[in-house]
């Protein structure tokens, strides 16, 4: 079953909140179960909970090899789609959801929403689908406390950084791993490190960008891919050049 793509990206978006949602909290599980259970009401056009919706729901889950195919040939490691299903539907009306028992339902509730995104993005194919758009940068005049800061509040580990040059904006990367660097001497992270600016730091060699691979969001993800050398690309307008999103790895997996 293929959904519109205004609804599977809906619905994809939803499922991601709430398992971040979830593993704030552990007790939050029961975000994800009331996506999946709008979820059901949208694909089967009906009002009804968790066990009325399973038939509809697995059917749609079945688009994704993780629901059934994949269990079958490693049961040692994953459950069938249902089986976990009613683990987390049975679990929810449960009177008990505190401690070890709702991390354990966290986590099967995860593992379900999981499936049930790639089963509802599996005729996606576009960039576009998957980028993060509007994505938070960092720039050349910002000390790098503030980027430091951006990127454990966030837990980012790339940021996009836009260079002037001769009148056109080049685009590269400042990494995790370059900016602690640059930060920590002799094994401690000094004032005078962090309130320099980017600019000065990498003028000074301290820091060197990363050249960022660039697409636009028409492009088919296979091939950006290919060509990503395991670093995010950056999605640009084929316009203007201005930038829309970021594509990582890990919006792929």
């Amino acid at each position: 079953m293929n959904m519109e793509k205004e609804a599977a990206l809906h619905f994809r978006d939803q499922l991601r909140i709430a398992r971040a949602a979830a593993f704030r909290d552990a007790e939050s599980f029961q975000e994800i179960l009331f996506v999946i259970e709008r979820l059901g009401a949208y694909l089967s056009s009906n009002r009804g909970n968790l066990g009325s919706y399973l038939a509809t729901i697995k059917h749609q889950a079945a688009c994704s090899p993780m629901a059934e195919e994949v269990p079958k040939c490693l049961p040692d490691f994953h459950q069938q789609f249902d089986v976990k299903y009613d683990i987390v539907r049975e679990a929810r009306n449960s009177a008990l959801h505190e401690g070890a028992l709702a991390r354990h339902l966290t986590i099967n509730a995860a593992e379900l929403s999981l499936v049930l995104e790639e089963a509802i993005m599996n005729e996606r194919y576009q960039v576009s689908d998957f980028m993060v758009r509007n994505p938070v940068c960092a720039f050349m005049w910002q000390p790098l406390s503030l980027i430091r800061q951006t990127m454990l509040v966030n837990s980012f580990s790339y940021l996009p950084v836009p260079v002037e040059k001769n009148g056109n904006t080049d685009w590269r990367l400042v990494s995790d791993c370059r900016l602690a660097r640059c930060l920590r001497k002799k094994g401690r992270v000094t004032k005078d490190a962090l309130i320099q600016g980017l600019g000065e730091a990498v003028k000074s060699g301290q820091i060197e960008l990363h050249s960022a691979r660039t697409c636009s969001p028409q492009d088919k993800i296979e091939s950006v891919l290919q060509r990503s050398d395991e670093l995010p690309t950056l999605v640009l307008s084929p316009y203007n050049k201005e930038l829309l999103g970021i594509l990582t790895p890990f919006d792929l997996l």
